[in-house]
Formats: C-alpha cells, sequence, structure tokens
C-alpha cells in the first residue's frame, strides 16, 4: 500500500521523527498497535560522524525494530554524507534529510527550515548522501520559509529537483517554517503537489491527531500517505484506530478506544520500556511529556494530568497510576 525505495508497508501510515519523543519506547508503543515504519528522534549530522554516539543505549536499534529511519539534521553535504554512511552501516533501513524543523535553536544555526531558502544546497546535501548510502533516502520540508512568492518558488525548485534526482519520498508538512505551529496546516499545497508530481512518493503531514480526520485527508488529498509525530504521543493506539477504518473493520460499528484500564496498561508498558533505555532519575521527569498526553484520554483529564505529571517518583507514579486507571 506503500513503498518507500524497498520498503514496503501495509499501511499508508508511519510514525514521523520527533525530536526529544520518539525513542525506542515510543516506537516500540507504536509498532504494538500495528504501525510498521518508525523513525529515530532528530541527530544532528555532526553526533552522528562520532561512531560511539550510535553505540549509546538509546540510539542502537534492535532486530525487531526493522524497517526503521533515522533523521538526520545539518547544514553541509560531506558531513550529512558520511553521517548518512554510518546509520546505514549501524542498520538503519532509511534516511530521512531534515530541511522542515522550525525550533528556534535550530533556526539560528541554519538547520532544518532555515534551509528551505537554499534550494542548491539542499538538492547538493541530497545527492552526497544519495551517493554514500545504499538505501532509500528521503527528505522532510515544509511549504518555504514565508509565505512569499519568492519563498513558495524556492519550495517547489526543491520538489522539482527532488524529483528529477530520484528522491524515494518526501515528507511535506502544510506549514511555512515562519509558521511554527500555529494555524493550520495547508493540505492544499501538499494535494497539489501530488498531481504535479505523480510519480513521486508524497506523505502529507501537519495537524494529524485524529484517526478519522487522517484517513478523510488520505482519500482527499491523494497522497501516498501520512507521517505522524504529535498525534502519536500519548496514544500509540492511533494507529490501529487508522487500519481499522481504511478496512473497515470496526468493532460493533465503533472505532477502537481502548478502555480506562487498558489506557492504564498501556502507559506502565511504556513506562517500562523507558527504564530499559534511561537512568532511573530520568524516567519520571522525562516520561512527564508523555503522561500529559496519555491523561488527555481519560474521563477525567484535568485532574488525572495534574497528579501524573506532578508525581516525584516511581513509587508515587505507579501509584497514581493505579489510583486513578484500576490497574
Amino acid at each position: 500500500m506503500l513503498k518507500i525505495g524497498n520498503v514496503k508497508l501495509d499501511m499508508p501510515v508511519l510514525q514521523a521523527s520527533l525530536s526529544g519523543y520518539s525513542d525506542r519506547a515510543m516506537r516500540t508503543m507504536a509498532r504494538r498497535f500495528g504501525c510498521q515504519l518508525t523513525f529515530s528522534g532528530v541527530m544532528l549530522d555532526k553526533s552522528v560522524c562520532y561512531k560511539p554516539f550510535l553505540e549509546k543505549v538509546c540510539n542502537k536499534i534492535r532486530d525487531e525494530e526493522h524497517p526503521i529511519g533515522g533523521q538526520l539534521l545539518g547544514t553541509e553535504a560531506k558531513t550529512m554524507a558520511q553521517a548518512a554512511e554510518n546509520l546505514y552501516n549501524a542498520g538503519y533501513d532509511i534516511v530521512d534529510l531534515n530541511f522542515a524543523c522550525p525550533a528556534p535553536k535550530v533556526l539560528r544555526r541554519g538547520r532544518g527550515g532555515a534551509m528551505l531558502g537554499n534550494p542548491g544546497k539542499i538538492i547538493e546535501i541530497f545527492r552526497a548522501v544519495k551517493n554514500a548510502v545504499k538505501c532509500p533516502v528521503m527528505m522532510k520540508l515544509r511549504i518555504g520559509v514565508d509565505d512569499s512568492e519568492g519563498a513558495r518558488e524556492d519550495f517547489l525548485r526543491i520538489c522539482s529537483d527532488a524529483s528529477a534526482q530520484g528522491v524515494d519520498a518526501l515528507i511535506v508538512h502544510g506549514r511555512t517554517t515562519n509558521q511554527y505551529f500555529r494555524g493550520k496546516a495547508d493540505w492544499n499545497v501538499v494535494t497539489e503537489l501530488k498531481k504535479q508530481y505523480p510519480q513521486m512518493v508524497i506523505l502529507g503531514s501537519g495537524d494529524l491527531f485524529e484517526a478519522q480526520d487522517i484517513v478523510n485527508k488520505l482519500k482527499t488529498s491523494g497522497v501516498d500517505g501520512a507521517a505522524i509525530a504529535r498525534g502519536a504521543i500519548g496514544k500509540p493506539w492511533i494507529f490501529r484506530q487508522i487500519k481499522e477504518l481504511l478496512d473497515g473493520r470496526l468493532t460493533a460499528g465503533k472505532i477502537y478506544q481502548p478502555n480506562i484500564k487498558e489506557q492504564g496498561q498501556i502507559i506502565l508498558e511504556h513506562f517500562s520500556l523507558l527504564k530499559e533505555i534511561y537512568e532511573p532519575r530520568k524516567n519520571v521527569w522525562y516520561f512527564r511529556k508523555f503522561l500529559s498526553h496519555y491523561g488527555r484520554s481519560h474521563s477525567e483529564p484535568g485532574k488525572v494530568r495534574r497528579e501524573l505529571v506532578t508525581a516525584k517518583d516511581e513509587a508515587a507514579l505507579i501509584d497514581t497510576i493505579k489510583k486513578w486507571y484500576g490497574v
């Protein structure tokens, strides 16, 4: 149903790279609910060029994680190519180049979404990476640095050149870099891009939070797939929901939604996976950003989220989960 180079998926959705979130624990939870392709968190090219970086527990990949993609952030072709080669040699199945990140600290260094103003440099990097690895290479873009005519022309030039150079897929987020996450993602641009380049694999991104809306966007836009990022935080079951909707296999005519006890079990499983990766002192405070999202699915979200994110240690957190979720 979705093919990115030699990687074939039965479902046209993937868990996108998400800085500070998409570690092995989050990826494992996504796979449990049917997501076939997940991506690492964003990695700086200079860090990946330092080979021991990929030997860290938090960066090692396991056999059961394939296929898995690694996303790189950088500005120089030579460094990005070396980093990509290191990812490939470490077992990554896809390399994704990030020219979309809108974080101020990234933009200040000319990385991510700031690169959209330099189409020639982006294609130079892409060619260098493509020549360095024997796996699919894709790129993540926004629809321009800003909403000016010149910025849109730069974006379209990048897409045209990428298509001509044989990019394996584009993930296109329907916002400009300057928009950050404000306003609504413009899926019309993504739709028109797919019409212009029907032979190119294009995945839409932006405002993908509810399964039914995601399926609707896939059907109306004509894109090949969707890259889900923020919508999967604290809701890994969104992938099962999407699959059920696409397959038309709803239970009693209703979309799957884990009950309160199931949610508690999912949270505990996610937390146990984090304990395999991080030091005990880090686990609880690191998990808070996930807990805030998990709590939104509870019938009493305000109270639950407040108590989950203020738990001071593991014992207090487990007690809070037991109290509110009955596990």
